[in-house]
């Protein structure tokens, strides 16, 4: 059956003219009305999936917490407050930076008057500059030279061993910062090992840095099962909604 035209009154729906259409075989009419029909679909299905995406706390039931902290949160439209400036506002009591006990002090001493004397009595400090810097970082790296040697009265040769304590090869600061930046902050192994060897100039391996994080796992795994059993105990406990915590 060939597909009828639309309504005079409605909007020309394809980009040549209609009299192009008259001319038109019926089965391609057809055609590009099922085209037409699938395309006004699949717009509909876009639109509706990017409003679900674009959802919030804002602009559905959707909880505060289930917001994505990577997104910056949008305003609520209609009486929405007046934007306020940024800082601290009125009364807040402020943070200053607090002076840190130095390693290095310097005296700056006043140079020259503005009249061009440079004669000064009673100087004495006014102001602290405080300047924070990053030490050298420069890794304490220890040998442990193992001898061996002949016992005397049977012959045989006897070897050292490595303490207990040192058998790993990583000391537990440098074991403690690998499992900081892997553990709380969720970097991979691979950015780990990027670490190690750009700030520390420590070159190890992937398998290297997996087993120092499981040690420190073993180590801390009595403390997080004690915070278990207390929290199992507790007689109030929460729980966070938010999904893109929970599903790391």
């Amino acid at each position: 059956m060939e597909p009828q035209l639309e309504s005079p009154t409605t909007i020309w729906p394809f980009p040549f003219p209609e009299q192009d259409w008259e001319q038109t075989p019926p089965a391609v009419q057809s055609y590009l009305h099922t085209l037409r029909h699938e395309m006004d679909q699949l717009q509909d299905r876009v639109a509706r999936l990017e409003a679900r995406l674009n959802q919030d706390s804002t602009n559905s039931s959707r909880p505060p917490s289930s917001d994505s902290p990577y997104k910056k949160p949008r305003r609520r439209s209609g009486n929405s407050p007046p934007q306020r400036k940024g800082g601290g506002k009125p009364g807040h009591p402020g943070h200053r930076q607090v002076l840190m006990a130095p390693t290095h002090v310097e005296d700056l001493l006043p140079e020259s008057c503005a009249c061009g004397s440079g004669d000064f009595s009673l100087v004495r400090p006014y102001y602290t500059h405080q300047v924070v810097e990053l030490p050298r970082i420069e890794m304490a790296v220890s040998h442990w030279v193992l001898h061996q040697g002949q016992c005397l009265a049977c012959g045989r040769w006897c070897k050292a061993s490595v303490p207990e304590a040192y058998t790993t090869g990583y000391g537990p600061r440098l074991s403690a910062l690998m499992a900081e930046l892997a553990g709380t902050y969720g970097n991979g192994r691979r950015m780990v090992q990027t670490f190690c060897s750009c700030v520390l100039g420590l070159s190890i391996s992937l398998g290297a840095i997996q087993k120092v994080v499981d040690r420190v796992s073993q180590a801390i795994d009595p403390h997080y099962t004690l915070i278990a059993t207390q929290a199992r105990q507790a007689v109030v406990n929460y729980i966070d909604e938010t999904p893109w915590y929970c599903g790391k």
